[in-house]
């Protein structure tokens, strides 16, 4: 059987996604070609074509639409833009796969998928994670009831060492975006929880600013309580003094399954650590073996890879992504609430009112920013 047409992308946003996520997996994807890059830096774009062969550059989406034939996009693109192009993409009846936060509100998300309804196209979005190889065994695990029901969550995303700010003049770390930390790396985790321990019922969040130039909570300490009974906590700090450090506790009735991943390696196809622990007794090494083969194991197992593969398998056999729309929205519903919870200091229930002014919100943090800071 002759190898079907290539899905053709045009990839929006040439940023940290293209450069340290999905470019180096791109050739490695079947039945894609991504004809385009689209970005508003002309550095951005000229990587894009010298780096990762993207033959043609465009400043904006509709300019790059006038000229090019494509199939589906990409959107890595500031989250107060991932709205208006998905519409534009709805329109045009093109598939889109979109980094997540799908949105800055339920609102906006339910436009987005709305549009995407009426167009009779895919809307993805972007949690890699569901396609980590560590995180699906995790998964299979739960699915054969290896520690019963589960009974909380425990997720830290830390990161350390930091002598200098994160961010002066960056999108992500200003006001506009309605959201900083929680919405962008919370995203991940409360997807994970609501993987593994289903919907959730109710938050309660603070949030901190530790960093000059960010007008946007970069610190956060959420507790979700999920339908089912079981509690998630959620936190990140930028004062750990230590090498960066992402870790998830599962507590199940009958065990505890313990990650640990290094935050920022967005490559890796295993965990440093990966145990299922018993009764205190019994810790069983439940890692994923790792050929010491960078290159092979990003072919086989590197998530964005298999989550691309999945988004062109969508788009040629007309079926739903694992993390659709509806995923993208629940999980903006959480971070939303939590936002809501800090500013009204109380337990939110969701839905939540959607009449909530995120930028006074923000303008109610009072930063505490350390001293070894103050120069900057």
């Amino acid at each position: 059987m002759p190898n079907p047409t290539p899905i053709r992308l045009a990839f929006v946003g040439c940023g940290n996604c293209l450069r340290i996520s999905f470019g180096p997996v791109l050739p490695f994807v079947n039945g894609l070609e991504v004809v385009a890059a689209v970005d508003p830096s002309n550095e951005a774009l000229v990587h894009a074509r010298d780096v990762y062969g993207i033959p043609r550059g465009y400043p904006s989406l509709t300019e790059c639409l006038k000229h090019e034939t494509v199939d589906a996009v990409l959107i890595a693109a500031p989250v107060y833009d991932h709205r208006d192009l998905a519409i534009t993409c709805a329109e045009h009846h093109l598939h889109v796969l979109m980094e997540k936060p799908m949105a800055r509100t339920p609102a906006e998300c339910t436009e987005m998928i709305s549009a995407h309804q009426q167009a009779g196209t895919i809307l993805m979005i972007a949690f890699m994670k569901r396609f980590n190889r560590s995180m699906l065994h995790v998964a299979g695990l739960l699915e054969e009831n290896a520690i019963g029901r589960v009974m909380g969550i425990r997720h830290n995303w830390d990161w350390g060492g930091n002598e200098q700010a994160s961010f002066d003049s960056h999108w992500r770390g200003r006001v506009e975006t309605w959201g900083g930390q929680w919405q962008d790396h919370g995203a991940h985790s409360v997807d994970l929880a609501r993987w593994w321990a289903g919907p959730v019922k109710s938050v309660m969040a603070t949030f901190d600013i530790t960093e000059p130039y960010f007008e946007v909570e970069n610190e956060y300490n959420v507790i979700c309580t999920h339908v089912s009974g079981a509690k998630s906590v959620h936190m990140s700090t930028k004062l750990f003094h230590k090498e960066n450090e992402e870790r998830y506790l599962i507590f199940g009735e009958t065990g505890t399954i313990a990650l640990k991943h290094a935050s920022g390696v967005w490559q890796y196809t295993t965990p440093y650590e990966a145990y299922l622990h018993r009764y205190g007794r019994t810790r069983e090494n439940i890692k994923p073996p790792f050929s010491q083969n960078w290159l092979e194991e990003g072919k086989q197992f590197g998530q964005y890879k298999v989550e691309l593969n999945h988004f062109v398998e969508c788009i040629r056999e007309g079926k739903q992504p694992r993390t659709d729309g509806r995923s993208g929205k629940a999980v903006m519903e959480v971070i939303c609430a939590a936002y809501r919870s800090a500013y009204e200091r109380r337990e939110i229930d969701l839905p939540a009112d959607p009449d909530f002014d995120y930028e006074s919100f923000f303008r109610s943090v009072e930063p505490r920013i350390p001293p070894r800071y103050k120069n900057q």
